[in-house]
């Protein structure tokens, strides 16, 4: 009898799981189908500005800057843009800050390791004082660039004039607003000032008068608004408390938050949210209304000012 052939076993196959495929991602459509890019939002970026020093930008800037930042619980950021004479850290009490923006223009650092923590939820890329090296003049708009994706606004406090150091600070502006005084000298120094903007195409939002004593030789608020085709967005009083608050190192917006000056601060602060950051605006250029300047120039010919 022949011997049976062992019969061979075979091996169980393993069943593969389907594949799951992952549907590509759709970009959002609008009702006609067209597909869309959804860009992330930028910081908006607005500069205070005037040809002349002394008027009040850097307490205007900072103001505002803290009055927007405990609104939106952080999200702001200043930017020292007067490289040559910084100051905006002595208003913060900050007599020198770790890492200057010279350092950043320099190339040394990275802008995001220059930010410094200020009190108040605010932060600052802050000058130092006593940086006494060449100032790097550097296209400003690419050096803020990566602190637009990070912060709701951004506060560039330029410096007076309109050298290259203003130049640079201005074409990096999404928008400005001019501060000024109720004075013929610094009147016709800010008519430099609508000039520039013109020439680069930066709207003008509007004009701050700064520091109004009501003094018989200052022209009055009511001329400025009725001569001058820009809106005047604020009047800030001349208040002593902005003063001691700038030998303590503090804000007025939070050393004094009652007094006037501090009042109209905050308001103008309100306005800059409603107003400029509250739509997407559309950029157009600045004209210069150099009749309407030129007749609050020559206020004093009809003997209004002895």
């Amino acid at each position: 009898m022949a011997a049976r052939k062992p019969v061979a076993v075979k091996k169980p196959v393993a069943v593969r799981k389907p594949v799951a495929v992952r549907k590509p991602v759709e970009e959002p459509k609008t009702e006609r189908g067209r597909q869309i890019r959804i860009k992330p939002r930028m910081a908006r970026v607005i500069g205070i500005f005037s040809c002349k020093g002394g008027v009040g930008k850097t307490t205007t800037t900072v103001n505002v800057a803290t009055f927007l930042a405990k609104k939106f619980g952080g999200n702001v950021a200043v930017v020292d843009a007067n490289l040559s004479a910084p100051n905006l850290s002595l208003h913060l009490g900050i007599l020198t800050p770790p890492i200057p923006i010279h350092d950043v223009l320099a190339g040394r650092v990275p802008i995001e390791q220059s930010i410094h923590k200020c009190d108040g939820g605010l932060d600052g890329v802050l000058g130092s004082v006593a940086f006494y090296e060449v100032v790097h003049l550097v296209y400003l708009m690419t050096t803020i660039a990566p602190l637009k994706r990070k912060y709701k606004v951004i506060f560039l406090d330029s410096s007076p004039g309109y050298g290259p150091e203003v130049v640079s600070a201005m074409r990096a502006c999404n928008e400005i607003l001019v501060v000024t005084n109720p004075e013929i000298p610094t009147i016709a120094s800010t008519l430099r000032t609508f000039k520039m903007a013109e020439r680069f195409k930066i709207p003008i939002r509007g004009v701050i008068l700064n520091r109004i004593e009501g003094k018989r030789f200052e022209i009055p608020v009511s001329e400025v608004r009725k001569r001058l085709s820009w809106p005047v967005v604020a009047t800030v009083p001349y208040d002593e408390k902005v003063r001691e608050s700038l030998t303590v190192g503090v804000p007025v917006a939070r050393y004094a938050p009652k007094t006037s000056a501090a009042k109209e601060l905050n308001r103008l602060a309100e306005w800059v949210h409603a107003n400029l950051l509250g739509r997407e605006r559309r950029e157009e250029p600045a004209p210069v209304r150099v009749k309407a300047c030129q007749s609050l120039l020559n206020y004093s010919d009809g003997g209004h000012v002895p």
